[in-house]
C-alpha cells in the first residue's frame, strides 16, 4: 500500500468520524428530552445545549454545579438517594422530580440512566435523559378531577333517587291509607 493510498484511508476514516459526530451531536440536540452522560461517580460530564438552555444556564455551568440547583429542594433527598443506589450497585436509575426552568418554574421529569460497561463489567459512564412529563401530570390531574366530579355527581344522583323512592313509598302509604279510610280498595 502506497503512502497516498494510506493518506487517502486516513482522510476517509476522519471524515466518517466526523460525520458520526456531526449525526450524533445532531439527534442529541433535537431529541424532546435532555441528554447527559455521567462519570463513573456520579459527576456530570456531558449535557447537551438544548439542555442547559432549558434551565436558562449554559452547559459549563450546569457540568460544573450538577443537577442539584435545578432540582426542587423537596425532591433532591429521594433523587439523590436513587442515584447514589444507582452508582452503588449499577442498576438502572429511574425517578421522578420537579426541575427548575429557565422561566423560574418546576416541571416534572422523569428521570432515566443505565451504565455503559467495559469488557470486564467496570462502569465507564452513565448515559441519561430527563424527560419533561409535565403535561402528562397536568392531564392526570384533570382526569382525576374529572373523575372525582363524576363520582360526586353519581353520589348525588343516589341520594336523589333514594329520596324519591323513599318519597314514593311514603306516598304510597298514604294513598293506601286513604284507600282504606274510604273503604275502597285500590
Amino acid at each position: 500500500m502506497s503512502g497516498a493510498d494510506r493518506d487517502g484511508g486516513d482522510v476517509a476514516l476522519l471524515e466518517a468520524v466526523r460525520d458520526g459526530e456531526a449525526r450524533y451531536r445532531f439527534l442529541a440536540e433535537n431529541l424532546p428530552v435532555q441528554i447527559w452522560t455521567a462519570l463513573p461517580d456520579g459527576r456530570l460530564d456531558y449535557v447537551t445545549e438544548q439542555t442547559a438552555r432549558h434551565f436558562g444556564l449554559d452547559a459549563k455551568q450546569l457540568l460544573e454545579d450538577g443537577w442539584q440547583n435545578v432540582l426542587h429542594p423537596d425532591d433532591l433527598a429521594l433523587a439523590v438517594e436513587k442515584w447514589t443506589h444507582a452508582l452503588t450497585t449499577g442498576e438502572p436509575y429511574e425517578v421522578e422530580f420537579r426541575l427548575k426552568l429557565a422561566n423560574g418554574s418546576y416541571a416534572c421529569h422523569l428521570a432515566r440512566a443505565g451504565a455503559q460497561r467495559d469488557a470486564h463489567g467496570a462502569i465507564v459512564r452513565w448515559f441519561g435523559t430527563n424527560t419533561n412529563i409535565e403535561e402528562q401530570r397536568e392531564e392526570q390531574r384533570r382526569i382525576k378531577a374529572l373523575l372525582d366530579e363524576v363520582a360526586l355527581q353519581l353520589r348525588e344522583a343516589e341520594t336523589t333517587i333514594s329520596a324519591l323512592q323513599e318519597a314514593r313509598a311514603l306516598a304510597e302509604g298514604r294513598l293506601a291509607a286513604l284507600d282504606r279510610d274510604r273503604g275502597s280498595p285500590r
